[in-house]
């Protein structure tokens, strides 16, 4: 048998398991809130992963329009398909994300959606600079779209809402949705287009395509001028993607200056160039 000490010792370990009133306003108020930063959670993650096939489609388009070549006079087949699957994204991808957040602050889940939506901003503005900017149509259409005109294509009829969503909310059910687009957002969007615009001025060299880096070179020393005036103290992204701006204009810079120093040649020494800057290029995009 054991000994008294021991005995002791067990009884002492002994819990006694607190009865918990279920009615107690303070855990229902508690459990309330635990289902609520569930569902926050949940919609988070599933927006999360939304935006992150927006950012895979947009790289994949951003190649694409890469693989315009006068030699091989794919430009108009290319743009087509670019401009086609940048439709899909916003019918698709930025509807579905729209319905997650109708009827929620949408800056609660900025950080969620915000990679998706900068890279998608890059693909569509180096498309429409492709597209309009660089055959320098001076037309109602040549023009490269604004964070408005783009919140426009972002709004949907009624019907695209979820079954049910839209019935909670006094007279909301007749009203359209639409994905927020938030102008700082679309800045720095913008911003991560002089990255292509840079290697779409190298791409040109070796292809012989000497005006379209000279152009490439003075839309991005404008794009460098009109950002540096702004005030970038609170904004570090902004501040770290201007930093990289720079480096971009410096390399087209470069490029400009051997094509009017060595002229037919320039061709040539741009296939070296091109080989070390992307080796150090640093990425201003979201992996």
């Amino acid at each position: 048998m054991p000994g008294p000490g021991r005995q002791f010792k067990k009884n002492y370990n002994k819990k006694e398991r607190p009865i918990i009133d279920e009615n107690n306003p303070v855990l229902k108020a508690f459990q309330s809130y635990a289902i609520e930063l569930d569902a926050k959670h949940d919609r988070y993650e599933r927006i999360v992963k939304m935006s992150r096939d927006i950012t895979i489609e947009s790289k994949r388009i951003i190649f694409l329009l890469h693989s315009i070549d006068i030699r091989k006079n794919n430009k108009q087949k290319v743009l087509e398909e670019a401009q086609t699957r940048l439709e899909k994204v916003i019918n698709q991808n930025f509807k579905a994300i729209a319905e997650e957040l109708h009827g929620y602050d949408p800056y609660q889940f900025r950080g969620a959606y915000s990679p998706g939506l900068q890279e998608f901003i890059e693909a569509y503005t180096f498309m429409e600079y492709t597209k309009y900017v660089e055959n320098e149509e001076n037309t109602s259409e040549g023009e490269m779209i604004d964070w408005i005109e783009l919140q426009k294509k972002m709004t949907y009829p009624s019907s695209s809402l979820e079954e049910g969503k839209g019935d909670d909310e006094a007279g909301g059910g007749s009203k359209d949705t639409s994905f927020f687009v938030d102008p700082t957002e679309y800045i720095l969007g913008v911003s991560d287009l002089t990255g292509e615009l840079m290697r779409r001025c190298i791409n040109s060299l070796g292809s012989g395509e000497t005006d379209t880096c000279l152009s490439c070179c003075k839309v991005l020393q404008k794009f460098f001028t009109g950002y540096i005036s702004l005030n970038v103290h609170r904004c570090r992204e902004l501040s770290r993607k201007i930093y990289t701006m720079r480096q971009s204009v410096l390399k087209a810079e470069n490029v400009c200056y051997n094509v009017k120093v060595r002229g037919g040649e320039a061709a040539k020494w741009g296939a070296m160039f091109d080989s070390k800057s992307i080796a150090d290029d640093i990425d201003e995009g979201f992996f």
